[in-house]
């Protein structure tokens, strides 16, 4: 195995981790009841990391339950803060939004 397959091998296992941690439905129904009962009527899944997961399982098996619950949801484009010192190569990657 190369040095870059390698490398993409552990950005893979760690995105897909960290996906399945922030995509667990129990945790996003109880996020989605707290925004309810606080009057607000979407929410939206924010990561820490700047990463498109909207292609995981993870994220997929949260569109099906989404789906099965009859919640709206699209996936929205969000800026990332650009450093004035380093050019990025990408600026925005997408997070999911829950509406009902």
């Amino acid at each position: 195995m190369k040095r870059a397959e390698g490398n993409f091998l552990m950005a893979f296992k760690t995105r897909k981790f960290y996906a399945s941690q922030l995509f667990k439905p129990a945790t996003i129904a109880k996020a989605i009841d707290e925004a309810a009962t606080q009057g607000h009527r979407l929410y939206r899944v924010v990561q820490e990391l700047p990463f498109d997961l909207s292609e995981t399982a993870a994220a997929q098996e949260l569109e099906i339950w989404l789906d099965s619950e009859q919640f709206h949801y699209i996936w929205r484009p969000t800026l990332i803060e650009q450093d004035p010192l380093r050019i990025a190569t990408v600026t925005e990657y997408p997070e999911l939004e829950i509406s009902w």
